[in-house]
C-alpha cells in the first residue's frame, strides 16, 4: 500500500467522523433549525449516484467513501424530519417582539416572521 492510498483511507475515516459528529450534535441538542433539508437531500442523491458509479467502476476505496458518507447523510435527513419542531433554548436569548419566538444574537431579522429585531 502506497502513501497516497493510506492517506485516502485516512481521509475516508475523517469524512465519516465529521458526519457522525453532526449526528451526535443533533442527537444531544435536538436542534435542526439551522440545517437545510434540501442541502442534505442533494448530498444524499449525489453520494448515491456516485456510489453506483464507484460500484460500476469496481473502485473499492471510492465505493467505501460513498457508503460511509451517504449513510450518515440519510440519518441526518431523518433527524431533521424528526426534530424539525424541537427547539434548543438559550435562557439568555431575546425574543421577537412581534411573534415571541426565540432569536439568535446575530439575527437582524426574525427567522419566523421577518420582523426587524432591532425595533
Amino acid at each position: 500500500m502506497d502513501l497516497l492510498e493510506i492517506l485516502s483511507w485516512i481521509a475516508i475515516v475523517i469524512l465519516s467522523i465529521s458526519y457522525w459528529f453532526q449526528i451526535w450534535k443533533i442527537h444531544v441538542h435536538r436542534e435542526v433549525r439551522d440545517l437545510s433539508i434540501m442541502y442534505n437531500v442533494l448530498l444524499a442523491v449525489g453520494f448515491t449516484i456516485l456510489g453506483f458509479t464507484a460500484w460500476k467502476e469496481h473502485s473499492v476505496i471510492f465505493l467505501t467513501k460513498q457508503i460511509v458518507t451517504t449513510v450518515p447523510v440519510f440519518i441526518i435527513i431523518a433527524q431533521i424530519l424528526y426534530h424539525r419542531q424541537d427547539r434548543w433554548h438559550n435562557s439568555n436569548a431575546n425574543y421577537c417582539p412581534n411573534c415571541n419566538e426565540e432569536l439568535e444574537r446575530k439575527w437582524k431579522h426574525c427567522a419566523f416572521c421577518g420582523q426587524d429585531t432591532k425595533k
